[in-house]
């Protein structure tokens, strides 16, 4: 990636964050950025053959474009934050953008999606927040402890791979370090006390934004059937019976 590149897409992550009130040390809230940006999330269990999705539709001269977001749970929590950002750079960064169907986001390297994942470590993992968590005699090459690393990525709610390769990029670390420490992560996470749950899929069905609230509205004015009404929910899996013993779904 060239530099100028770079340094632009350092500088929408950034603004971002800011424009959320978030600190550098502080993880992004996916769930803050898709409502104060009025995009649709939907978050649903999708097996394996698609990470996320993201569709941009414009609306008409002078009218906001609809956003739309698809992230699969069956990835684990982590890779579920990481495909957020990726197809948040799609929707609000990406110039003449339509849509998105990413079945390896990791795996592609056509230049917006290249783009996009950078632009996702960027907007997850801050250069200064990771530098403010590192002990000053852990910020040699090669000296970061496992404890600093699982403090780390915790704080960031991001995989070890995500976070080992941005200190790769930072210079922190070599590929040397990589590799040793890329795996037996939960392991590790067991052995310092962690929650495993940041490593493992929730198979959740999560609705972020207001088609339900629109959908509810339509029905009022007597604009669509209770049949299309419920068909309507259906289709974004959301249950009238509320289901009081459903764990709720929650992304950060």
């Amino acid at each position: 990636m060239n530099s100028k590149n770079d340094i632009y897409l350092v500088n929408e992550a950034t603004q971002l964050r800011d424009e959320m009130g978030v600190r550098s040390t502080d993880p992004v809230s996916i769930h803050q950025i898709l409502k104060y940006k009025d995009i649709l999330g939907y978050f649903k269990p999708l097996g394996k053959d698609l990470s996320g999705m993201a569709i941009k539709v414009q609306a008409g001269e002078g009218r906001k474009p609809k956003y739309f977001m698809l992230v699969n749970t069956d990835d684990p929590y982590c890779k579920q934050r990481f495909t957020a950002a990726h197809e948040l750079y799609h929707l609000l960064v990406q110039k003449d953008f339509h849509y998105s169907y990413d079945k390896d986001i990791y795996g592609s390297k056509d230049k917006e999606e290249v783009n996009a994942n950078y632009f996702a470590t960027y907007l997850l993992l801050p250069e200064v927040g990771i530098r403010q968590m590192i002990p000053i005699d852990e910020q040699k090459k090669d000296k970061i402890t496992i404890a600093t690393l699982l403090k780390v990525e915790h704080n960031f709610r991001c995989s070890r791979l995500s976070l080992l390769y941005r200190l790769q990029y930072l210079g922190l670390v070599t590929e040397d370090f990589v590799d040793l420490h890329k795996n037996h992560v939960q392991a590790d996470a067991l052995e310092y006390g962690y929650d495993t749950s940041l490593y493992l899929p929730n198979h959740r069905y999560e609705l972020v934004g207001d088609y339900n609230i629109k959908a509810r509205e339509l029905y009022d004015k007597g604009m669509i059937s209770q049949a299309k009404y419920y068909s309507y929910l259906r289709d974004m899996d959301i249950n009238l019976m509320g289901d009081k013993d459903a764990e709720k779904g929650h992304i950060g």
